[in-house]
């Protein structure tokens, strides 16, 4: 993943040897012998503050090179694949950046949270929205049977694929049923959790986007997993065939929490 040229800038200029306040230091005079005593034993030649400095500077000049020529390859544009995907979702979806009422656009962060709602209604006139956040992610590694009972590990260097956490929401009539959901990094999309929320989609998707705080001292639905299996099919269904989070959703999700993760940390 691309790194932020910007704030490794800004890291390497915090860094930079101050000469003055070095110098200022060096010639401090201490208090009394037992502040000299304690003075010489821990503050560090003023040279090797600046020897380490310019090593951490070099170093920082070169990771920001690296950034600059990768940054080349898309001219600081949406890649092509998810450029065309993402025009494609919103003939579907209205796709939103941040959360209402949470910082303003511009400002450091405020895109991290993605929200999508619908612009066909569900059943019964249905509001439906989606919300995910590009740092909910976390390595795809499925489990390997043979592998387990063999006791070898994969000493493949393959990088794994990232899994990416979010939620869905139905409302109607004043209450709405969210679906906390996963996408792997192969694209399917299982069902973690099922609860009802009082109020509509926009006030749910915004508690859900700030780990729910009040409402996380709700009850939070049962064990999804200890459901019966034909009940957990059936919402796993309902996910897909009535919300609509097909496979191009999900590979929208995915490859956009990436490229969200990157945008923010390039602000940051």
């Amino acid at each position: 993943m691309m790194r932020s040229t910007l704030v490794l800038r800004r890291v390497a200029s915090a860094i930079a040897p101050k000469q003055s306040l070095l110098r200022a230091t060096s010639l401090a005079a201490p208090l009394s012998a037992h502040h000299s005593a304690l003075t010489s034993a821990t503050i560090t030649n003023p040279r090797s503050f600046a020897t380490a400095a310019n090593n951490l500077g070099s170093i920082l000049q070169r990771e920001i090179n690296e950034e600059d020529e990768a940054a080349a390859e898309f001219d600081g544009q949406m890649p092509p694949d998810l450029a065309e995907l993402h025009s494609d979702i919103s003939a579907k979806w209205t796709i939103l950046e941040g959360i209402s009422g949470i910082g303003s656009g511009g400002e450091t962060g405020s895109g991290a949270t993605v929200r999508l709602f619908r612009k066909s209604p569900g059943s019964n006139g249905a509001k439906i929205g989606v919300v995910f956040h590009c740092q909910d992610t976390e390595e795809d590694i499925p489990f390997d049977e043979e592998e387990f009972l063999s006791g070898q590990e994969d000493d493949s260097e393959e990088e794994p694929s990232q899994a990416v956490r979010f939620g869905v929401t139905v409302s109607k009539a004043g209450k709405t049923v969210v679906l906390q959901c996963r996408c792997g990094g192969d694209g399917a999309i299982s069902v973690e959790s099922a609860n009802v929320r009082d109020g509509e989609s926009e006030g749910v998707l915004t508690a859900l986007a700030g780990g729910e705080n009040l409402n996380a001292a709700l009850y939070q639905g049962p064990e999804f997993t200890e459901l019966a299996e034909d009940l957990q099919e059936s919402f796993q269904e309902y996910v897909v065939k009535e919300c609509g989070i097909d496979e191009d959703v999900a590979a929208f999700i995915s490859m956009y929490a990436d490229y969200r993760e990157q945008v923010e940390y390039v602000t940051w």
